[in-house]
């Protein structure tokens, strides 16, 4: 029997070779499987007709940056801080569900590399924290007793974990081992949020964005722009990250479960190929929206979910929103504005995860409680 690590390491070999291709022409392409065709060619597949009778879920950000008045952080923090005395997940999901939400999607492990639950290939979890429980265990029974489809979001980036920069197969092998314990503990998981592959991808960029660091301004889209990115990924990015070999490694633990990977606010609606499901981050402008493309060689239908936020304060480096609470932050998205942005989800068949970020306490703001509860009632 092979191995994970062999099995990664023969099929970079075949990938190095693969990945010369040549500069963006229609006809290279096609050749690679990523030219865009017409939409009535093909349709969604039974998994993907499911998550999109969803429509409208919640995102959840929750973490150690909760407790330092952080965005993003290097994997440095303390746990000890991490203590959600007055957690309550039931309220969390009671809310969504009169929101009119039908899933939640949590942050099992930002950039900073602490998880939230008690992984035993890391030390830097919720375990080394005053707090020790489970909690996307805790949001797992939530989701069930309340009725909502559960999924993670997790960072394949991870600043705390030396092996990201010094041992690249063995950080892999323990990306593998933390993603099985996500998808073989907690039930069935409806979609797997995927962020942080920039950090292995160098080409592609536009001059704007070549260093993504924080909420990269949008630019005008670009048909040829986007092709000639998902030939960069192709070339690069999934290489590193062995996607391909992945992707099919989240199959075999849960077939039903769309996995997404977040191309990044400058490249909204982009399919990082493979993936079931585009992210469209802060994509709030109504668009003619390519849900076709060509992979492998067929037509294939790929939804959009487009993620926004509550807040509407940020900072410098998020300055439409922030993701995590912080305690000076009390600004919150109008009901009206929250109805539009539903609206323009629907009129582009696309889904809405509306961001809430939970308190150093474990509960909602206020604020995105009194908002979400008025949304049905508006």
């Amino acid at each position: 029997m092979i191995n994970r690590r062999q099995f990664i390491k023969n099929t970079a070999m075949a990938g190095a070779l693969a990945s010369v291709v040549p500069s963006y022409t229609e006809a290279s392409s096609r050749a690679i499987g990523i030219a865009p065709q017409k939409e009535e060619n093909a349709t969604p597949n039974t998994y993907q007709k499911d998550w999109m009778k969803l429509k409208f879920g919640m995102f959840v950000h929750f973490g150690i940056n909760t407790y330092y008045d952080k965005e993003w952080s290097d994997g440095t923090l303390d746990p000890i801080r991490f203590n959600p005395v007055n957690i309550d997940t039931d309220q969390w999901c009671r809310v969504a569900k009169a929101a009119g939400m039908k899933y939640i999607v949590i942050t099992t492990k930002h950039h900073d590399g602490f998880a939230l639950w008690p992984s035993k290939y890391s030390e830097y979890t919720v375990a080394a924290s005053p707090f020790k429980k489970d909690v996307v265990g805790m949001l797992a029974k939530s989701a069930q007793k309340f009725g909502l489809k559960l999924g993670l979001y997790y960072s394949i980036w991870d600043e705390h974990d030396v092996r990201f920069k010094t041992d690249w197969w063995a950080y892999m092998d323990f990306m593998y081992n933390q993603v099985e314990e996500l998808l073989t503990r907690y039930g069935d998981v409806v979609e797997l949020w995927l962020d942080g592959f920039w950090k292995k991808q160098k080409s592609g960029w536009s001059g704007k964005v070549k260093n993504i660091d924080g909420e990269a301004g949008f630019q005008k889209k670009s048909f040829e722009r986007d092709l000639n990115f998902i030939q960069s990924w192709r070339n690069e990015g999934a290489y590193w990250w062995q996607m391909d070999h992945f992707y099919q490694f989240v199959k075999s633990l849960q077939p039903g479960c769309q996995v997404m990977n977040n191309s990044t606010t400058a490249y909204p609606g982009v399919p990082l190929h493979p993936v079931d499901i585009r992210s469209g981050e802060k994509y709030s402008e109504v668009v003619n929206d390519q849900k076709v493309w060509n992979w492998l060689g067929e037509d294939k239908y790929f939804p959009l979910q487009i993620e926004t936020t509550m807040s509407v304060k940020g900072d410098e480096k998020f300055p439409s929103g922030n993701w995590f609470w912080h305690e000076w932050d009390h600004s919150v998205r109008p009901v009206d504005e929250i109805k539009k942005i539903l609206n323009d989800a629907s009129s582009m068949q696309a889904n809405l995860l509306l961001n809430v970020g939970i308190t150093n306490e474990g509960l909602l703001r206020p604020e995105d409680e009194n908002q979400l509860l008025r949304l049905r009632q508006v």
